[in-house]
This record gives structure tokens, C-alpha cells and sequence, in this order.
């Protein structure tokens, strides 16, 4: 069958059914999946701290014939490296919660415009587009189909984009028991106090770029236990780092675009093992696949999963 027919047919069955391109077809299963024992997400890097570093895939981990916010993307991901996988979420004209940066189409879609103003029936007629401007066969995923997938197999972050859709991505987060493995990034404090007053339970990755910032926090109401904290991109700032630690936290850090480019452009070694020992406990990054091959040589990530029982104890390195 030609690839063209095969499209059609695929693209046919998409409208008729309703049903994401994602959900048809198979996605391949991560090297090492990680199915949380904990209550949530937090409590899970409460174990992990001090003996592994995670990286975070941003946007799930673009490649060429990958696009930003697949599913597609995100398996292909964590077939090769046990990472968490971080997404954006946005909302259609008629409600429905989607993996997507951009506030419009173009850049990320075969599709123009806002993506408020179209309904989720339209959306699901466009493809993907990777990062180097080529159209793939992948289609935009619901939120609620990505942590279905997810459960068992990895751990999420999703960045809230829209403030007024915090209610429904906590519904849908509840509806699929998912706070073991589904925590949110919010961009104020108005939003973590409103997340934390619809479900405690769910983590978050939460600014702290100076350590005024945790007692806000604290005084918003909002319980520090819950709380990644996330001190940037850039700096590295030890001392922070070990207050943030004596205060109980996670460390959450990112190589995100300018370290990640040095890296790249320079041809760099061992940065990554660096941040992890100096005490990143997750790590942002373009590069998570290679970021936890280097991490592995001083903070390995899957036997620390494995001491807090969230791989399965035969899990090869």
C-alpha cells in the first residue's frame, strides 16, 4: 500500500471516528517504565533525592520527524531513556484540553490561527509539524488521552497556559486518579493557591528563584511538601540549591536552549554529570536522551527509581 493511500485511509478513519491518531495505532513502551507507588508525584522525588537525577523532556523531546507535544514524540523519548516528559496544555473553542506551546497553529501545525477559535472537530484534521518545518502523520493529542497513557509507563509536568482552564485540568487530572503521575507548572502565585484549594494532592513545579519565594508560598496556604522547586535556567546557584534542599525540596533546574546550545556548539562534555552532582534533582533539558546517558555516570536514574520501588526490580540499567 502506497504511503499516500495509507494517509488517506488513516486521515478517513480520524474523521469518521473521532478518535486521535495516537490512540489507533500502537505506541512503542519505554525502555524503563515508571509506575509511582506514592501518593504523588512530589513524594516520589522525595525518595529519589540525593540518589538519581531525572531529566525532563521539554515539549516532550523534539527530533526531526518528531514534533513538539506528540505522543508519538514522547514514546519515542522513553524508549530510549526513562525521563519525565514535560507538555503544555491549551483549550479548543468548544473545551476540550490539548497538548499545545503556541498560542496558534502555525508554527507547531499544518493549521493557522488561534487555537481557541477552533473546535476540537477541526483540530483533529491537522497534522503536526516538527521543529525543522516538515509535516508528519501525527495528530494533536487530548490532555486526557496523555495521561491516560502515561499511568504506568512515566511521569508528567504539564504547563498550564490558560489560567481560567485550571479547574478542568484539575478535574480531568482526578477523573483519571492521576496525581501519582501528573503534576502541573503554574506561572503565579493567584494560580498555585487555586490549585492547591481544587486538589493538594497534585504537585507542582513552582518558581523559586530566591527563597523569599517558598515563604509566599507558605503563606498563601499552599503545602511546601507539594512543591517542586524550580530555580531557572542559567545561574547555577549553589547556595540556593542547598537551602532548597535543607528546606525539603525537590530541585528542579533547566539546560533549557542557551547551556544546551554552549553544549552542542562547543562540543562540551560532562556538564550535565556536573549540575547532577552539584544537587539537580530534575533537569530541564533539549536533550534528555543524551543528558541521562552523561547523569548515569554519577546520579543514575533507574536504580534510584528502582530503591523507591517504581520500576519493577529486574530493570536493566
Amino acid at each position: 500500500m502506497s504511503r499516500l493511500l495509507l494517509n488517506t485511509l488513516v486521515a478517513a478513519s480520524i474523521l469518521a471516528t473521532g478518535t486521535p491518531l495516537s490512540a489507533q495505532q500502537p505506541l512503542p513502551e519505554p525502555r524503563v517504565p515508571v509506575s509511582n507507588p506514592y501518593a504523588s508525584v512530589a513524594d516520589l522525588f522525595g525518595c529519589l533525592r540525593g540518589k538519581g537525577t531525572m531529566a525532563s523532556a521539554h515539549r516532550g523531546g523534539p527530533a526531526p520527524g518528531y514534533p513538539e507535544n506528540a505522543m508519538e514524540t514522547v514514546a519515542h523519548t522513553l524508549a530510549a531513556q526513562p525521563v519525565l516528559f514535560e507538555s503544555d496544555i491549551r483549550r479548543s473553542h468548544d473545551g476540550v484540553l490539548l497538548l499545545m506551546h503556541d498560542e496558534t497553529l502555525d508554527r507547531t501545525t499544518t493549521g493557522t490561527g488561534p487555537v481557541s477559535d477552533h473546535d476540537w472537530s477541526s483540530l483533529q484534521t491537522l497534522f503536526l509539524v516538527d521543529n525543522e518545518g516538515n509535516a508528519t502523520d501525527f495528530r494533536i493529542p487530548r490532555f486526557g488521552d496523555a495521561i491516560a497513557w502515561t499511568k504506568g509507563r512515566a511521569l508528567m509536568l504539564a504547563e498550564v497556559k490558560d489560567s481560567s482552564a485550571l479547574p478542568q485540568v484539575v478535574r480531568e487530572i482526578q477523573q483519571a486518579e492521576a496525581q501519582p503521575h501528573v503534576m502541573l507548572l503554574v506561572n503565579s502565585l493567584e494560580d498555585a493557591a487555586r490549585v492547591h484549594e481544587l486538589d493538594p494532592a497534585i504537585t507542582m513545579t513552582l518558581a523559586v528563584e530566591e527563597l523569599e519565594a517558598l515563604d509566599a508560598y507558605a503563606e498563601a496556604g499552599i503545602d511546601l511538601t507539594r512543591v517542586i522547586a524550580w530555580n531557572g535556567i542559567g545561574k547555577r546557584d549553589r547556595e540556593t540549591w542547598h537551602a532548597i534542599h535543607d528546606r525539603g525540596l525537590t530541585l528542579a533546574y533547566g539546560t533549557l536552549w542557551y547551556i544546551d546550545t554552549t553544549i552542542i556548539n562547543l562540543e562540551l562534555e560532562g556538564i550535565y554529570a556536573e549540575l547532577a552532582e552539584d544537587g539537580v534533582d530534575l533537569m530541564a533539558t533539549d536533550r534528555p536522551i543524551e543528558a541521562t546517558e552523561e547523569i548515569a555516570s554519577v546520579r543514575p536514574i533507574v536504580p534510584a527509581l528502582r530503591q523507591c520501588n517504581a520500576v519493577p526490580s529486574g530493570t536493566a540499567r
